[in-house]
């Protein structure tokens, strides 16, 4: 880029001259001249250069204070995100507490320290290990239900593994107790990944959508009357001899955070009365008719409104043929000619 040209030396020399010599003529004028020449100085000359810099003033002031409310309104929206997750982590601590309160004994509190590994998504690590009381097989609820199992448990860390996970397995039985089956992960697309299937149903036996699946306690590993999922639909297989029914989950995968890992004792001991199952199986069928008769509102509306437009575009296209009858040629009987005009 090229440089700018700088002004001719003699030129500066003449503007420092001129302006000594007015400096110098004002020393030696009297004041009142002095004062008329800086008056008539201030109102042709300065003052536009005075408004102009009040003008950059009020400009870099408006700029500061722009810059200072964004910075605000940055941290007051901040804030309330935060504020947000941690009034759902009180929610899910303060109910932890009381499921604390219903189980009493026989549990250590853990934290999920890494909720997804590289790889592996549905292996957790746990706060705590065997020597907190955590050993292998250990069950890991929350206060909606059945979280995962213990994998591996060091001295103070442990491995755990989550319901989706391919390994999971329970032994289950529907609230009543009339049906039984075994959990495992349902392997889907997308959000589908997160959800349960139960297998092994015999084939007599029917399951209504919003039945609840809890734990049955065969196999020793969890206690009976765990909350493990509700039941969605029933799954196409090549199965003859048995159903598999679709399971939305007890637990929320988003959810997990604070949980409780059960003891062998307390898995041996068992958790009955811990979960009202009874009031948790009506709650989980209303909350899937509820769905179903959405969904089904949903498609009537739909129906309801293409029929509405295909009536709508059969009366215009009458409108647009003026309402005349096409006339469409007789068909002439058989054995007689059709005569020409």
């Amino acid at each position: 880029m090229a440089r700018p040209q700088r002004t001719d030396p003699k030129v500066d020399l003449a503007l420092v001259a001129g302006c000594a010599m007015l400096a110098g003529l004002c020393l030696v004028v009297p004041g009142k001249t002095r004062d008329r020449v800086a008056a008539a100085l201030r109102t042709t000359i300065v003052a536009p250069a005075a408004a102009l810099q009040a003008r950059a003033e009020l400009s870099r002031r408006s700029l500061m204070a722009e810059a200072v409310t964004r910075r605000i309104n940055d941290s007051v929206s901040l804030r309330s995100q935060r504020l947000t997750g941690v009034e759902d982590e009180n929610i899910r601590l303060r109910q932890l507490l009381g499921l604390s309160s219903m189980v009493k004994w026989g549990f250590v509190p853990a934290e999920i320290l890494q909720g997804r590994l590289l790889g592996d998504e549905f292996t957790v690590t746990l706060s705590v290990g065997a020597s907190a009381g955590v050993e292998l097989l250990s069950p890991i609820i929350v206060a909606d239900g059945l979280v995962g199992v213990v994998q591996r448990a060091d001295p103070s860390l442990s491995v755990a593994i989550l319901w989706p996970h391919p390994d999971f397995r329970v032994s289950a039985m529907s609230a009543d107790g009339a049906t039984y089956g075994i959990v495992t992960s349902h392997v889907g697309p997308s959000a589908d990944r997160y959800l349960l299937e139960l297998r092994s149903v015999p084939l007599r036996t029917q399951l209504r959508p919003g039945t609840l699946i809890v734990s049955s306690g065969a196999g020793g590993v969890f206690p009976r009357n765990i909350p493990v999922g509700t039941v969605i639909t029933e799954l196409k297989t090549s199965e003859a001899w048995a159903r598999t029914y679709l399971l939305r989950p007890a637990v929320k995968f988003s959810d997990l955070g604070a949980v409780m890992v059960l003891t062998r004792a307390r898995s041996t001991q068992g958790v009955d009365g811990v979960w009202n199952v009874g009031s948790l199986a009506d709650s989980a069928r209303r909350s899937v008719v509820a769905a179903g008769d959405s969904l089904t509102a949903r498609l009537r509306d739909s129906v309801v409104a293409a029929l509405r437009q295909r009536a709508a575009d059969s009366i215009a296209a009458l409108v647009a043929l003026g309402g005349r009858a096409v006339a469409v040629p007789a068909t002439p009987a058989p054995g007689k000619p059709r005569r020409t005009p």
